[in-house]
């Protein structure tokens, strides 16, 4: 599902890991991700929830404009809330598809850049507008917001440390009474080669719900470049709570355009 604690980081990474040419004036890149999420998020029953998204990213010499659409398959009482899965209104189980809400995210760099060695930090803002059927559990239908600062030191050999934190605000709706909070992920990325690179970061967000957990997962991905335009991401996640799925996975292409 899509990644709203920073919808961009894939973006970044690559940058970071030279697979993809960043001095361009304003190249467009897309992005294409498959995901599948599977637990119980603190209800009796399972939910599974896949996802194919597709992303448009614009990217200048210090800002980045994004957009995401996913198409949604869900299995399961749960609702999928900004990619993630929480606990559905009542409990009632569905299995349904179709398109989820989109998200759009803006970030602009305030110190270095996202290829750059050193320090970086940029903000970010993210909006999710109610594209998804909340009636279907495939969104919530109401517009929510987020601001967020993706910070970064990246040392010469390549190793970057990563903090990326921010605050959600949930528009609510009679059947989801949604808790606005913070949340953070903290990672670091290691270049395996010239083309590889693995990341490992730990995420922590604050309960979406009154009777639920806070989130706390971790997460495992390698990028490979393809090539100075192309690369792939395959990543795992799993959570430590019961708001936390049991098993996420994901497999993203990302290329740059003409």
């Amino acid at each position: 599902m899509i990644k709203n604690a920073c919808a961009g980081a894939l973006l970044g990474l690559m940058f970071h890991g030279a697979a993809i040419a960043a001095n361009q004036d304003a190249p467009l890149v897309l992005t294409t991700s498959f995901d599948s999420i599977k637990g119980k998020f603190g209800q009796t029953s399972e939910t599974t929830a896949r996802s194919f998204t597709v992303g448009l990213t614009l990217v200048g010499e210090n800002t980045r404009l994004s957009a995401f659409l996913p198409y949604i398959t869900l299995e399961g009482p749960g609702t999928v809330i900004n990619g993630a899965v929480t606990g559905g209104a009542g409990g009632q189980r569905r299995s349904v598809k179709g398109v989820g809400d989109m998200l759009i995210t803006a970030s602009r760099d305030v110190v270095g850049t996202i290829q750059s060695k050193g320090f970086h930090l940029a903000a970010t803002g993210l909006i999710k507008l109610p594209t998804g059927d909340d009636k279907q559990g495939l969104g919530t239908g109401k517009t929510d917001y987020a601001a967020q600062a993706d910070m970064a030191y990246r040392f010469q050999n390549g190793v970057s440390l990563t903090l990326n934190a921010g605050r959600q605000y949930y528009g609510q709706t009679p059947q989801l009474k949604l808790l606005d909070g913070n949340y953070t992920t903290a990672g670091i990325q290691v270049p395996l080669g010239s083309s590889l690179l693995m990341t490992v970061s730990a995420i922590q967000r604050d309960r979406i719900l009154q009777t639920a957990q806070e989130r706390r997962e971790r997460n495992l991905a390698f990028i490979y470049g393809l090539s100075r335009t192309s690369a792939v991401q395959l990543g795992m996640t799993t959570g430590s709570t019961t708001a936390s799925p049991d098993r996420a996975i994901s497999l993203s292409l990302i290329t740059q355009l003409d």
